[in-house]
């Protein structure tokens, strides 16, 4: 089977790798192709690589069969705690700056990379200082930047984002080079290899960008790619329309409270979730930040229960929660699951101040799912999450140990 295809599984409410039984949505989904020999898991999702044939690079090599591929923003994010949040026309100092890589696209590939998965990043910075930056901090990461391209005349996209006592933040800036794609051919050759294209709704924002955009759904869609779409706050308000009709064109959507209600005009969460799906959604992830998630199982709507946290800056934890889910799904996790690890995921980012390389590791979600304990049977799909992640990091441990 060629590596950009998946095989159709129907799991009908079981766990694609224990057999155990749990909420599931009862649609077919695509999942990366199998394999019945002598693997082991080299990370905590259980990625397929050979503890016999070829070692590291052997493994490096077996990693690109779960690349995900994404396609948006990356900013330089200048984050200000504040005090308190001033009124219009006041003067405010912040008590200290700090630098972050930041952008949609940016921090879905930081926290992808920080779960395990091999990512390709498809953007645009500027020729500048800011992009420098960010380029170094992304690559620290492994990401693969090959197809992250140089604007001459256009600056780094850049945001400064004002962050309030309680953790919300607030972002100015403007996007600079991310409207821009300076040579649309080699782009378009993302694809090879992978086997999951993600995009943002801010991708639909320019003409190039957008054209590009709508091109790489095609490719994935002709050859079996798994997709998905993030829809954006400002996309949401500034291009209802266009998010609305391609909802049908990816497998998975993912979008906030608000989002879904600037997208539907229905303020109610269930309600604004109905219409998407009668828009043509074919799966809708709904994040509610402090109250959760809503996903659709065999059981119907159903809200999935958040981690308590104490939110230091609330910037990149939709992003987090997004590639936690997405990361999960591209191992035939059920939907409980993907949603569980998802909303703790968000929950330790929120505890970070900065996106980007601020992302949480592994290590930090698996300590916020210990910490809270969930009623009846949410509490056996967080526990087996867990028992998952632990098994697979303790193996991916003495592999490395003895030379692998």
């Amino acid at each position: 089977m060629p590596l950009t295809e998946f095989a159709p599984i129907r799991t009908n409410g079981l766990n694609a790798c224990s057999g155990q039984g749990l909420l599931e949505s009862d649609r077919t989904r695509r999942l990366p192709p199998s394999r019945n020999d002598d693997f082991f898991s080299c990370t905590a999702f259980g990625c397929k690589v050979s503890p016999i044939r070829g070692g590291p690079a052997a493994i490096r090599n077996r990693e690109r069969l779960l690349m995900i591929v994404i396609l948006g923003d990356i900013n330089i994010d200048i984050t200000a705690p504040l005090s308190e949040y001033p009124v219009l026309g006041q003067d405010c100092l912040a008590a200290e700056l700090s630098f972050h890589c930041g952008g949609v696209g940016a921090n879905t590939a930081f926290a992808l990379a920080r779960l395990g998965a091999p990512v390709r990043l498809v953007g645009c910075i500027g020729n500048d200082w800011f992009g420098s930056f960010v380029r170094s901090q992304l690559a620290s990461e492994g990401i693969d930047l090959s197809l992250v391209q140089k604007a001459e005349r256009t600056p780094t996209g850049f945001m400064f984002i004002a962050v309030s006592p309680d953790g919300q933040r607030t972002i100015f800036g403007s996007r600079g080079a991310n409207a821009e794609v300076p040579d649309a051919a080699k782009a378009q050759q993302c694809l090879h290899g992978a086997n999951a294209f993600h995009v943002m709704g801010y991708s639909f924002m320019s003409v190039p960008t957008e054209q590009l955009a709508r091109q790489l759904i095609r490719t994935a869609k002709d050859t079996g790619l798994h997709t998905s779409m993030d829809v954006g706050v400002f996309p949401s308000r500034t291009i209802p329309e266009k998010l609305l009709q391609l909802a049908n064109e990816v497998d998975v959507i993912f979008g906030n409270a608000e989002e879904v209600t600037l997208l539907t005009r229905e303020q109610d969460a269930g309600k604004a979730f109905a219409a998407l799906e009668k828009s043509g959604a074919r799966e809708i992830v709904l994040k509610l930040g402090s109250s959760g998630c809503l996903i659709r199982t065999r059981e119907g709507l159903t809200q999935v229960p958040p981690f308590s946290v104490r939110p230091v800056d609330t910037t990149g934890a939709g992003d987090a929660f997004t590639a936690a889910f997405l990361r999960a799904r591209l191992e035939g996790w059920s939907n409980a699951e993907c949603a569980v690890f998802a909303n703790a995921a968000g929950a330790a980012a929120s505890e970070l101040l900065g996106g980007g390389e601020q992302m949480p590791q592994l290590s930090r979600i698996i300590a916020r799912m210990s910490e809270t304990h969930f009623a009846s049977a949410w509490d056996e799909v967080r526990l087996e999450v867990i028992r998952r992640l632990e098994t697979a990091a303790q193996r991916t441990s003495k592999h490395v140990v003895q030379g692998v």
